[in-house]
């Protein structure tokens, strides 16, 4: 069949912004793989796995694979394929040399292609995963990508998100402390993300945000926050304690944990 969805623009962030050194020394899980020269994986990839609940004999693809370290763990649990897409040429030689480090090259593979066009068949995959990828696509990219993930997974299969930070810990807590004091307005930058920040993320979510596109897509989720506190960019040590405050609480935790999850299935359709 001919494939109709037709060109796509120009990504908002060029691939080229994630090279080789971005992978090797800031990308998570990078202190590890570089450590052992991709045998070991950081905790979050296996956990992630038991979050979704993947299984061996299904099909699982990994979104923005970067190393494609959970690709390569995937394989190692017996999935029938397991499967990396990124965009960065870069990433795409790290993602091998991960493989041949695992020796999984028989049932796991990287795929240089866009998000917002998987070369995949439709209804072929059991679990996708998309760890910290949602952030780095602007809103019509990440609702043309999800749209791509509704098409590829078959029926039962399920979509694993994590996103971090979330814009709340900058845009609401950040912002009161920042503003709640007039020295803290001259001393604290109005901007505190860092310069990858900048460059990268150019969509950070809330979980009411992210929910919204998923259902938009046809996807049934489930989204919550995590545990993850992050408050190394606030200036003040009391200011930072805030967000460890907040985080402990069930109502006031999206403004002090800075990590997003989110499952999501494929909504039934009408009758």
């Amino acid at each position: 069949m001919a494939d109709r969805r037709g060109a796509l623009p120009a990504p908002v962030v060029d691939p080229t912004v994630y090279d080789t050194d971005y992978y090797l020394h800031t990308c998570a899980g990078h202190e590890e793989w570089t450590g052992s020269d991709g045998v070991k994986v950081a905790g979050i990839f296996r956990w992630a796995l038991g979050q979704v609940g993947f299984a061996a004999g299904e099909t699982l693809v990994d979104i923005g694979t970067g190393r494609a370290e959970i690709v390569a763990l995937a394989a190692e649990q017996g999935a029938r394929q397991a499967i990396g897409i990124e965009y960065s040429a870069d990433a795409l030689s790290l993602a091998r040399q991960t493989i041949a480090a695992h020796g999984v090259a028989d049932n796991a593979h990287v795929m240089l292609a866009d998000a917002r066009k998987l070369p995949l068949p439709d209804a072929s995959v059991d679990v996708v995963t998309m760890l910290d990828v949602v952030e780095h696509l602007a809103p019509a990219e990440l609702s043309a990508a999800l749209a791509e993930v509704a098409r590829c997974l078959r029926p039962g299969g399920r979509l694993l998100i994590h996103t971090f930070p979330s814009s709340t810990i900058y845009n609401v807590t950040y912002r009161i402390q920042r503003n709640v004091l007039p020295w803290r307005r001259r001393s604290w930058p109005a901007d505190p993300r860092n310069d990858w920040e900048h460059q990268m993320h150019v969509n950070e979510q809330t979980t009411r945000r992210l929910a919204r596109a998923l259902r938009d897509a046809g996807l049934a989720p489930t989204v919550h926050v995590g545990k993850w506190v992050y408050a190394d960019f606030v200036p003040s040590e009391a200011a930072r304690r805030t967000y460890h405050l907040l985080a402990k609480l069930p109502l006031t935790a999206r403004f002090g944990v800075a990590n997003i999850w989110a499952i999501a299935h494929l909504a039934p359709r009408p009758s």
